[in-house]
Formats: C-alpha cells, sequence, structure tokens
C-alpha cells in the first residue's frame, strides 16, 4: 500500500473515531440533561408538596385560632360567615421558592350522597333532570357508599353534564348535618319540609347579612315531605347554624415550575379545635 493509501486509511479512520467520540459525547450530554431535569422535577414536588403541607397546617392553626376568639353562639356564626375573608392572606403565600394558596369549604352546606335519605337526595335531582331520572339515580347512589364524588359520573344514568350540574351542592365527606347559614339554595330546597320558596327566602335574608341562631330561624319546624313528592311523611333533616366538617384544600408550587401539588384535608370541628377525619392527594 502507498504512503498516500495509508494516510487516507488513517483520515479516514479518525473521523470515524471523531463521530463516534461525538456519539458518546452527545448521548452522556442527554443522560446528564435527563438526570438535571428528573431531580429539577423531583425537587419541584417535593417543594410543591410541602408548600400544600404548609399551607393546610397554617389555615387549620388560624381557624383555631378564630375559634379561641369566638366565645358566643353569635360570634361563630359571624366567624364561619366570614371565614373565607378572614383566611383571604393564605390565598397566595411566598414559602422559600415555593408558595402556597389555601381555600376553605364548609362540607355542611352540601348533603353528603352517603348519608342523606333518598328523598333528600331526590330532592336535589329534581331540580336538574326529571322526576323519573331523579328516582332512578338515587336508586344507583343507594346500591353502594361512594369513596370520591368523582365516582358520581361512574354512577348508572349519570352523565358529565349531570354529575357537573350537582357536584357543586354534594360531598362524601360531612357528617349529614346541614349549616343553614351556608347551604346554597339548591340544597335547602332538597331538604324535607323545605319548599323552594323558603329555601330562597333563606338565602335572601342571609345575604341581608341577617344570621340564623337555631335551625328554626327561617323555616319553623320541619318534618315533612319534600316539595313534589308523595304525602309519605319524611324524616326532619339535620339541621346546624355552624359547620361541623370543614375541608382545607392547600395547593403549593416552586416559582417557576408548572407542576402544583394539591391536598385535600377533612377536618372535624369538636369545640374550638380542628381534627383531623381525612387526607388525599394529588398531582396537578
Amino acid at each position: 500500500m502507498k504512503r498516500g493509501d495509508r494516510r487516507g486509511v488513517a483520515l479516514i479512520f479518525v473521523l470515524w473515531l471523531l463521530v463516534l467520540l461525538g456519539a458518546i459525547v452527545a448521548e452522556v450530554v442527554s443522560q446528564a440533561r435527563m438526570e438535571a431535569e428528573i431531580l429539577s422535577s423531583l425537587r419541584s414536588r417535593t417543594v410543591a408538596r410541602y408548600s400544600a403541607e404548609s399551607g393546610i397546617l397554617a389555615a387549620a392553626v388560624r381557624i383555631e385560632a378564630l375559634l379561641d376568639s369566638a366565645r358566643s353562639l353569635p360570634d361563630r356564626v359571624t366567624t364561619f360567615r366570614e371565614l373565607g375573608a378572614r383566611l383571604a392572606p393564605l390565598n397566595d403565600v411566598a414559602l422559600g421558592s415555593g408558595r402556597f394558596g389555601v381555600a376553605v369549604v364548609d362540607l355542611n352546606a352540601r348533603l353528603d350522597l352517603n348519608r342523606a335519605d333518598a328523598a333528600t337526595l331526590q330532592g336535589l335531582f329534581r331540580q336538574f333532570t326529571t322526576d323519573r331520572h331523579a328516582e332512578q339515580v338515587v336508586a344507583s347512589l343507594k346500591q353502594a357508599p361512594l369513596n370520591r364524588l368523582g365516582e358520581l359520573a361512574h354512577i348508572p344514568g349519570i352523565d358529565d353534564s349531570l354529575a357537573l350540574a350537582v357536584a357543586p351542592y354534594l360531598t362524601v365527606w360531612s357528617d349529614g348535618a346541614v349549616n343553614i347559614n351556608a347551604a346554597p339554595e339548591p340544597v335547602l330546597a332538597a331538604l324535607p319540609g323545605i319548599s323552594s320558596a323558603m329555601a330562597r327566602s333563606a338565602v335572601r335574608r342571609r345575604e341581608t347579612g341577617e344570621l340564623f341562631m337555631t335551625p328554626n330561624d327561617p323555616f319553623g319546624q320541619l318534618g315533612g315531605p319534600p316539595e313534589g313528592a308523595g304525602a309519605a311523611s319524611a324524616p326532619a333533616p339535620r339541621l346546624s347554624v355552624v359547620p361541623s366538617r370543614l375541608l382545607i384544600v392547600g395547593r403549593g408550587w416552586q416559582d417557576g415550575q408548572p407542576l402544583t401539588h394539591e391536598i385535600q384535608a377533612v377536618y372535624a370541628v369538636v369545640g374550638t379545635r380542628l381534627v383531623l377525619r381525612a387526607w388525599q392527594e394529588r398531582d396537578l
């Protein structure tokens, strides 16, 4: 082989070696970048989770402090009525590189799918569908308890539109009582003995600033059938003037990162203390 040919072969060999080294370097860089992204994602998720948990704890401590200062029933009713405004400073809080926001839901402003009787649930569903369809849906609901509100859309006869319509008025985490100082009109109108007109009147009175101190304040003595039902009597609903179950929703995230972590914590209100009953987490 001539010297020029040997040089050509060597040049080709060197070029192939450079290509191979370039591929190896590119793979190493790609793996390093992927590992960096994984670490960044893990860090973002960790920051988001602990930010959300911090929001839950901050809200719980704040609520207990408010209850400690509410000595009388009118004070407690007022405290819960203004709870959203009093917790507004927790809507967006910086915590190092993380942030959290908190919302509180009065679960006694909703009907509990597992605890409410069939007549009450039918009273709610009738406001969004036909009487016959409402009866069929409630019969399916009573076959087995639901663990999550999201399971509602899987019940036979409930499509997405109906599930979305009734979801704001339902829960699976309440104790069955209905807070007349917070329940919206569809919830009140679903209760035995309360007509749509009575429910509307109670809501309007609340909107003027009136606070109900006893369950009989807006409705008198209850215990009859719900509007649109037959003549058969229904048990009197469990009414309250303050909540006994609160849902605290905490969302946390890291600045500059898209991942958000959500925690839903259900607390029983026992005197001036909150007692944890349920805890669920998810990434958004």
